[in-house]
């Protein structure tokens, strides 16, 4: 049953209306992706965005980095913080200004998109730790960005969603299969093509297609299986569900393919939340 006639392409097609991402942090994203990046060419992708480039300086200059002198400039920064650092601060400092916003289809209220994606960026970064898959520096822009395919149904379909979280929870259905059952597609479906749309790595734009189904990942992408273990611990924990609370289908072979044992959950679990609680306050200087 399909309700609306938005298709997928057309709702891709139409996200460009969105508040988006910066076109300095999406540069600044695929290019820490190359061996070659450097931080000159970093600081320069950042001096593009002036209102960027000023939340990422009030980042470095807070108390939580200690630095010894006042970072004065992009390339002092990127210098002093590392070139992966900048682009987890840089994605932050992105996406907090429009994910602080309540998304009226699902349910969130003011922050919760933001607590729910930020938790599970830094949830992300201990399993990718407590595994070893050196996927680390990653892992916290991919949490960050794993549900923006939710911001665009969540405005496109604004009407419809009461419907689809209405027979997510008297049909004991994930949210992703009551989406696809009324609209006719999943937010998962709507974020990769996203990302395929705005040129994303690879790595990105699976962690957007497949974190609720990391066994059909086509590729071996272990930022997916990260992905999927720290949202399930987050949902677990309750951090910015939204009307979103419905059963969640856990895989249990991204924990196989990370080596991390089962019994191992309720520890995680509890590092998320003390490593969230920690970061919290930083990053609300992105505002």
């Amino acid at each position: 049953m399909h309700s609306n006639p938005i298709t997928l392409e057309d709702l891709v097609e139409r996200t460009i209306d969105l508040p988006s991402l910066p076109a300095a942090a999406m540069a600044i994203v695929r290019e820490t992706e190359h061996p070659s990046a450097s931080a000159r060419t970093i600081a320069q992708y950042v001096a593009q965005d002036q209102a960027l480039a000023a939340r990422i300086l009030r980042l470095a200059n807070s108390s939580y980095y200690g630095l010894s002198r006042q970072v004065m400039d992009v390339s002092d920064a990127v210098v002093i913080l590392g070139m992966r650092c900048i682009r987890n601060l840089c994605m932050v400092a992105s996406t907090y200004p429009w994910v602080v916003n309540p998304s009226n289809g699902y349910g969130f209220g003011p922050k919760e998109i933001w607590t729910h994606s930020f938790a599970v960026g830094v949830g992300a970064q201990i399993v990718a730790d407590r595994s070893g898959v050196g996927q680390r520096d990653q892992a916290l822009t991919a949490g960050l960005m794993h549900n923006l395919g939710k911001m665009a149904l969540g405005v496109w379909h604004e009407k419809d969603m009461p419907a689809v979280m209405a027979l997510a929870g008297s049909a004991n259905m994930t949210a992703e299969a009551a989406e696809c059952h009324i609209l006719g597609y999943s937010h998962c479906e709507v974020g990769r093509h996203m990302a395929e749309a705005w040129n994303l790595p690879k790595p990105l734009v699976e962690v957007m297609g497949y974190h609720h189904d990391p066994n059909s990942c086509p590729s071996d992408n272990p930022l997916v299986d990260c992905v999927h273990v720290a949202d399930y611990l987050t949902m677990s924990m309750g951090l910015g569900l939204g009307g979103d609370g419905s059963r969640y289908d856990f895989h249990p072979e991204s924990l196989t393919r990370l080596g991390i044992h089962e019994s191992s959950l309720e520890g995680l679990a509890n590092e998320c939340e003390a490593a969230y609680a920690r970061h919290e306050k930083l990053y609300e200087l992105a505002a």
